[in-house]
């Protein structure tokens, strides 16, 4: 008799890094592209991309294990498509992926799911995995689409507990971890920027 496969040990949710005002004016801050081209209003601004740079060493420190005991290196990584109304979420892990070695498009690299529509299609995808499993998305479909979407599947025993919605700041991750089938939540500080940390 086969036994049914668990779902992931761990899986880490965060919100995309820093983003322009929707109306930027004439002083930005202003996004941009990894290669150097403006962003069109869908990309990291500068601070962006210096968090999406340290999640190398927040996630998968070299020859070592993260900090944050919360925290572990991802086996896969799943962001929403850079083709739906946002880049930044693909953009905020790029970086994290290059230094795993994880090709995007491949199934370590998973970018095939859309904001605003493909949230429990994309949680199937990443509760038929095992390991750990970090998903970087738009903040407003994280709570309640995505943890909503986890609990149907996979039971988060103190579901009621969590923030709704998924507060709008850039440095929080949410932790699910698997016990005797179920999922506990906690927030963790990712604590690599200026304001992460109140002083």
């Amino acid at each position: 008799m086969s036994k049914t496969k668990a779902p992931p040990s761990k899986i880490m949710i965060i919100r995309h890094g820093e983003k322009p005002a929707k109306r930027p004016g004439t002083t930005g801050p202003f996004d941009v592209q990894e290669n150097g081209s403006p962003g069109g209003g869908k990309s990291l601004i500068v601070p962006g991309w210096q968090r999406a740079g340290a999640l190398n060493t927040f996630f998968a420190p070299y020859k070592s294990k993260p900090a944050n005991p919360s925290i572990a290196a991802p086996d896969y990584i799943y962001a929403a498509s850079p083709t739906s109304e946002s880049q930044r979420p693909s953009e905020t892990v790029t970086p994290l992926a290059a230094w795993l070695s994880f090709r995007q498009g491949s199934p370590k690299f998973n970018v095939n799911y859309k904001i605003g529509g493909q949230e429990a299609e994309m949680v199937a995808s990443v509760l038929s995995l095992s390991g750990v499993v970090l998903i970087c998305w738009e903040h407003d479909n994280i709570m309640p689409n995505i943890m909503k979407a986890i609990d149907s599947r996979v039971t988060i025993k103190n579901y009621a507990k969590i923030t709704n919605p998924f507060p709008d700041v850039f440095y929080l991750v949410w932790v699910l971890d698997l016990h005797r089938g179920e999922y506990k939540w906690t927030a963790t500080n990712q604590s690599l920027m200026v304001g992460d940390v109140k002083k």
